[in-house]
C-alpha cells in the first residue's frame, strides 16, 4: 500500500535521484580567460536535436557572460587545449562514458583534467522514429512537440541568425540537453526565471573558471507538463510579453516533458461522430451524440482494439484521442448525460449515496471504472505491459466501492491544489479520494493539478481577482506527491512567474527548499530592490493563504471575496508601501524593468480590480 504524505507536516524524501558527487576529487576547469575562449566544444559528426541545442545554449550563455565565443568542432577534428564533449562519440567512449549505461532521462556531467563530458540518452530522428504516434494531454502530437525556432532571434540576437533549428521534442529523450542546462545552472550561475532575455540571470565576468566532479542524475518527476505560453495576466507581464518561440525554448530550459503519458477527455461529440460512431453502442437518452453505452460488449472490444492498434503502430491515432508511450487514455465527455439503458443504470445506481457536496465525488465511479477495467482486461490479453490511462475526476473522482481496479489501469486524480490554502474542506475531500487511489491502484499513478482558481473565473466573467499566490502550500503538496510515488503531473492553469519557477525546480529535485529558491530569486532578480519586492510578494501570499480571510462557507472564487475579504483597503495599503519602496530603490535599468513588469502585471491589476468592484457596488 502506498502512503499519502502530501499534506503531512514533515517529509522524509526518497527521491530516486542518482548522484555521484563527493568522493571524487574536484577538478578545476577554465572555459574563458581574460575574455578569450580557453576551451572547445566538441560534438558528434551526426548531431541529434538535443546535442545541437545544447551546443548553441553553451555557446550563447558563455558568450553573453564573458564576450568569448567557444569554438565548435566535430568529433575527430584536431582540438588544442581543453574541451567539452557534448553527446556520445569516440572521444567520450574512450574515457569510459556511454549513453548505454544511462537510464531514461538520466544524464551525467563528468570532469577530467582537460575534458568535461556532458552526456545523456538522446532521441535520434530516424524516419521510423518520426512516424511514431502520440497525442499529449494538452493535444500536442509527438511531431508538433518538436518545435522549430530561429535560435539566435529567440535569444535576442537576430543579427546572428542562421535560420530555424528543430528543438528536441518535449517527449523525446534529450539527456545531453539536460546535462548542459544543469551544467550552466550549477557551475556557471545561470538562472532562467522566465523565457524573455529580461528574465535571465547571466553573471558578467572576464574569466569563467569552474570546479566540479562527476554528477549523474535524472529528474525526480518523470512526466512534467506545465507548458504555458504566458497568456494569463500575471505571467504575461512578468514574462515581458514573450514570444511563442521564447516560451518553447524556456520549456526545454526547465526540462519539461519527459516520460510519454497522456490523460484527457477522449470521448466527446467530435470523436463520437468520427471514431465511435457504431449505432449499436450509442448512449440511450439525452447523452446520445456525446456519451456512449459504457456497458456494451461491442464498445469494450472496439476500444481495446483501438488501443492495440496504437501500441502495434498500425494506422494513425485518431484526432482527439490521447495516448503516448505505454499509455492509452480513456476519459468520457464532460457532461452527466449517461446512458439510460438498464445495465448502465444498474451500475450508476451504486453511486446514488456517494455525493460529497464538492465537485469531486464518487457518484459515477462504479459505472466508469467498470468500463475502464473491462477494456483493460481485453488489452492485457495481448499487451500485458501496456496501460489504460484515465482520470479520477468530477463525479468519478473516488475509487469504485466494490471493483478491484486492474493492475494495468493507470489513474490520475484531478486535484484542486489552488484551493489548498483557502478551502480546508475541499482539501480534505481531495485527500480522501487521493489516498483511496494510493491504496487501490497498482499501476503507475499520475496527477492532474488545478491552478485555475481564481483567475479562470475572473477572466470568464470579466473581473479582476486578488492574486492567489501560495508557493509554500504548493511546494509542500508537490513534494508530497513525489514522495508518494506519483510519476508525473499535468498542471491545468497558470500560477505567477515565481511560483511557476519554484514548482518546476521542485519537480526536478524536491530536495530543494522553496524559501531558498525564493530568496535566491529576489536577490538575483531584483538586486537592490530585493527586500521590498520579497515583502510585496510575501504580503500578498500571506493574505491569500490565510483561511480566516475567507467566508466560513467558501464555495469558490467571487469578486466580492477578492475585494471585501482579501484586497481590503487596509491590506491594499500594506501591499502598496512595498511596491513603492521597490520602485524607489531600483536604480539599475534591468532592475527597473523587472520591477515595472511586476507593478503592471500584479499591482496595477489589483488596483484596477478593486476600483472596478467598488464602482460596481456603488462604494467608490
Amino acid at each position: 500500500m502506498k502512503r499519502a504524505n502530501w499534506l503531512s507536516g514533515l517529509l522524509t524524501l526518497s527521491l530516486g535521484v542518482s548522484r555521484s558527487e563527493g568522493k571524487e576529487q574536484r577538478t578545476r576547469f577554465e572555459l574563458v580567460r581574460d575574455g578569450k575562449p580557453y576551451c572547445t566544444i566538441v560534438v558528434p559528426r551526426k548531431v541529434t536535436p538535443s546535442v545541437r541545442l545544447a551546443a548553441l545554449e553553451l555557446q550563447y550563455h558563455v558568450w553573453a557572460m564573458t564576450g568569448a565565443e567557444l569554438p565548435l568542432k566535430k568529433s575527430g577534428e584536431p582540438v588544442s587545449g581543453t574541451r567539452i564533449l557534448l553527446g556520445e562519440m569516440q572521444e567520450s567512449r574512450s574515457l569510459g562514458f556511454s549513453r548505454e549505461e544511462l537510464g531514461p532521462q538520466e544524464y551525467l556531467a563528468a570532469f577530467r583534467p582537460d575534458t568535461i563530458v556532458l552526456l545523456g540518452r538522446d532521441w535520434s530522428p530516424s524516419p521510423e522514429a518520426r512516424e511514431e504516434q502520440g497525442y499529449s494531454t494538452g493535444g500536442l502530437t509527438l511531431q508538433s512537440a518538436r518545435h522549430k525556432i530561429d535560435y539566435w532571434k529567440t535569444v535576442g540576437q537576430p543579427d546572428r541568425s542562421q535560420g530555424e533549428i528543430e528543438l528536441p521534442g518535449l517527449f523525446d529523450e534529450q539527456g545531453t540537453c539536460y546535462a548542459a542546462y544543469d551544467f550552466l545552472e550549477r557551475f556557471c550561475g545561470v538562472r532562467w526565471y522566465g523565457p524573455h532575455p529580461v528574465n535571465v540571470i547571466l553573471p558578467k565576468r572576464e574569466d569563467l573558471v569552474i570546479e566540479g566532479c562527476t554528477l549523474q542524475r535524472s529528474p525526480c518527476l518523470k512526466h512534467r507538463d506545465a507548458c504555458f505560453g504566458g497568456g494569463w495576466p500575471f505571467m504575461k507581464a512578468q514574462w515581458h510579453q514573450c514570444s511563442p518561440q521564447q516560451a518553447q525554448l524556456y520549456w526545454r530550459r526547465l526540462r519539461l516533458g519527459g516520460l510519454r503519458w497522456a490523460g484527457n477527455h477522449t470521448i466527446h461529440r467530435k470523436t463520437v461522430e468520427e471514431v465511435f460512431n457504431n449505432p449499436v453502442y450509442q448512449a440511450q437518452g439525452p447523452g446520445k451524440g456525446s456519451q456512449l453505452c459504457y456497458t456494451h460488449p461491442v464498445l469494450i472490444q472496439e476500444m481495446a482494439q483501438l488501443a492495440r492498434d496504437f501500441f502495434d503502430k498500425e494506422g494513425g491515432l485518431p484526432e482527439g484521442q490521447r495516448a503516448m508511450g505505454d499509455y492509452f487514455a480513456l476519459v468520457p465527455d464532460d457532461n452527466a448525460n449517461w446512458c439510460r439503458c438498464e445495465k448502465c443504470q444498474a451500475l450508476l445506481s451504486k453511486g446514488k449515496d456517494r455525493k460529497t457536496g464538492f465537485f469531486s465525488s464518487g457518484e459515477v465511479s462504479d459505472y466508469w471504472f467498470h468500463f475502464v477495467n473491462e477494456v483493460a482486461k481485453e488489452l492485457k490479453k495481448t499487451h500485458p505491459d501496456k496501460y489504460i490511462a484515465t482520470l479520477a475526476y468530477w463525479c468519478y473522482a473516488f475509487p469504485p466501492t466494490e471493483l478491484s481496479v486492474g493492475d494495468n489501469v493507470s489513474v490520475a486524480p484531478c486535484l484542486h491544489t489552488c484551493y489548498y490554502a483557502s478551502h480546508p474542506e475541499m482539501t480534505k475531500n481531495d485527500r480522501a479520494f487521493y489516498e483511496g487511489w494510493l491504496e487501490k491502484t497498482q499501476a503507475p499513478m499520475f496527477a492532474w493539478v488545478y491552478y485555475h482558481h481564481p483567475m479562470e473565473a475572473a477572466l470568464i466573467h470579466k473581473w479582476k481577482c486578488f492574486p492567489n499566490f501560495m508557493v509554500h502550500e504548493s511546494a509542500r503538496a508537490m513534494k508530497g506527491f513525489m514522495e508518494d510515488g506519483i510519476q508525473g503531473i499535468f498542471m491545468c492553469g497558470e500560477p505567477d512567474q515565481l511560483e511557476y519557477y519554484v514548482l518546476m525546480k521542485l519537480w526536478d529535485d524536491p530536495s530543494l527548499e522553496a524559501d531558498e529558491l525564493m530568496d535566491e530569486f529576489f536577490s538575483l532578480y531584483f538586486q537592490e530592490a530585493a527586500k521590498p519586492m520579497a515583502a510585496f510578494y510575501r504580503e500578498i501570499e500571506e493574505i491569500a493563504c490565510n483561511p480566516s480571510n475567507y467566508p466560513e462557507y467558501y464555495t469558490g472564487p467571487k469578486e466580492q471575496i477578492s475585494w471585501e475579504c482579501l484586497g481590503t483597503e487596509k491590506n491594499m495599503k500594506k501591499i502598496a508601501k512595498w511596491i513603492e519602496k521597490a520602485e524607489a530603490k531600483a536604480s539599475a535599468k534591468i532592475v527597473k524593468e523587472r520591477v515595472e513588469t511586476w507593478r503592471q502585471g500584479i499591482w496595477q491589476w489589483m488596483t484596477e480590480g478593486r476600483a472596478q468592484y467598488l464602482e460596481k457596488v456603488g462604494k467608490k
